[in-house]
């Protein structure tokens, strides 16, 4: 069960199945494939058509990639060498490879070995048809057995997101992205973390902060073939473009393993109406009993504001309590019950 704070984040998760649904419905009306491809995803998310875009073009050059690949996690080749064991011959010094160094071949080859398997990364699918709760903490302080490949199979092949467990900082969900080749065949997998912010008005500048600390968390887990940290706002108004906002170029930087970040508003009236069903949890008296047992401090505010220009309480009143109320569409207000 889900805590009351939390329902947010059940809509979002339902915002999320509901627009993998629609695609579905209009591809595979037998529903005999769960999976859906990950550009037509984002379009829905954004409640896009995905007829009016062309597909994306995920033929790049290995070469550069490699150029370009600067978020991607790698493995560190710290051994030194200059440690090498010295034996005498002869009177001459001979030297031989030493096992650090065998071992930073064996790490070359492996990482060379991941390198082509981005390279051969050419589509990227989201599968979920139901979302759970995981309560086990291990996962706390660090996301790398989240981004386990055999832990992320499981979960795409299960059809199945979760939330995180109860006061788990930083993210909400989680769910598993597949990564194909041009032919089709499974790569790897993709965690994609979800953070999932319920406010009335979200700026940029603290949605960046927040898309900040998860990728930070990602790329210390190190994942093989990236990871996406996205952050969902919930019932704001648009004000402005994000400057990470969730589109197809997210596809195009994960399929070259990178570590990416994004932003989400989900507007108010989106067409599925959660927003309305958000705002519906408190109703207009609930919200008339908060107005009125809070009172005294819009008496502070009015007071302030008749000491600097005349007397405009009752019009300042006005604007500050539809400013603070959850329905911010809400007009009427009997302000004469809060003259002090």
């Amino acid at each position: 069960t889900m805590e009351k704070g939390d329902f947010g984040e059940v809509l979002v998760a339902f915002y999320f199945l509901l627009c993998a649904d629609e695609i579905r419905g209009k591809e595979n009306k037998e529903y005999s494939k769960f999976s859906v491809p990950m550009e037509k995803w984002i379009d829905s998310l954004n409640g896009v058509d995905d007829d009016e875009d062309g597909d994306v073009n995920m033929d790049t050059n290995p070469d550069e990639e490699m150029a370009h690949d600067e978020g991607t996690a790698t493995v560190p080749m710290d051994v030194d060498d200059s440690k090498r064991q010295s034996t005498k011959r002869g009177g001459e010094d001979k030297t031989k490879p030493t096992a650090g160094v065998e071992t930073r071949g064996a790490r070359k080859a492996a990482r060379m070995n991941e390198e082509r398997k981005r390279s051969d990364v050419k589509n990227i699918d989201f599968n979920a048809i139901q979302i759970c709760r995981n309560h086990l903490r291990g996962y706390a302080s660090d996301w790398t057995s989240l981004c386990d490949q055999t832990f992320l199979r499981n979960i795409f092949d299960a059809g199945v997101g979760f939330y995180v467990f109860a006061g788990c900082a930083t993210i909400d969900c989680v769910f598993s992205l597949v990564a194909k080749d041009a032919g089709g065949a499974v790569v790897g997998y993709i965690p994609l973390f979800v953070s999932v912010k319920s406010h009335d008005d979200f700026t940029e500048a603290a949605a960046t902060t927040e898309c900040h600390q998860m990728h930070r968390k990602a790329d210390d887990a190190r994942p093989e073939f990236g990871a996406l940290s996205l952050l969902v706002i919930f019932g704001a108004e648009r004000k402005g473009a994000d400057t990470k906002c969730l589109d197809k170029s997210c596809v195009e930087q994960l399929c070259l393993g990178h570590c990416v970040e994004a932003v989400l508003r989900i507007p108010r009236n989106d067409r599925f109406g959660l927003s309305n069903v958000f705002a519906s949890m408190t109703s207009d008296r609930d919200e008339m009993t908060e107005i009125l047992a809070s009172h005294c401090f819009v008496g502070y505010e009015n007071a302030k504001v008749g000491v600097e220009s005349g007397n405009p309480e009752k019009e300042y009143a006005s604007k500050s309590l539809r400013k603070s109320c959850r329905k911010t569409t809400q007009e009427d207000i009997p302000l004469d019950m809060l003259t002090l």
